[in-house]
């Protein structure tokens, strides 16, 4: 089993504005999209489906199922697009796409120890 280290805790993310001017989202490190109206929209959704998505993962009598889907990363293209993005930002204002962590939450092993 894969030691877990502080970094494993955070989740990177992105989004950007599409041409129909809708937000999408992706967290690269479980491979999850979300769409939305705005930014705001855009990252509250992405907390709440990663949040679901981790409940749901956990809440498994299939203990051997668990790792391999905590550890589900995005294809090479949205890790290319999540970098890409950081560099420009670093570089530049860059509107309409943004980057993002989001920490696991903690409380989903409170009853699953």
């Amino acid at each position: 089993m894969k030691k877990l280290r502080p970094v494993d805790l955070v989740l990177r993310c992105y989004g950007h504005r599409k041409k129909n001017g809708r937000w999408y989202g992706v967290c690269i490190d479980l491979n999850l999209a979300v769409e939305a109206y705005d930014r705001n929209e855009l990252q509250e959704k992405l907390k709440a489906v990663i949040l679901s998505y981790l409940e749901t993962v956990i809440d498994t009598d299939d203990k051997k199922s668990i790792p391999p889907l905590l550890f589900r990363r995005a294809p090479l293209y949205d890790w290319a697009v999540y970098y890409f993005t950081k560099l420009i930002i670093s570089i530049k204002s860059f509107p309409g796409n943004f980057t993002f962590n989001e920490l696991l939450p903690f409380h989903l092993s409170a009853n699953n120890c």
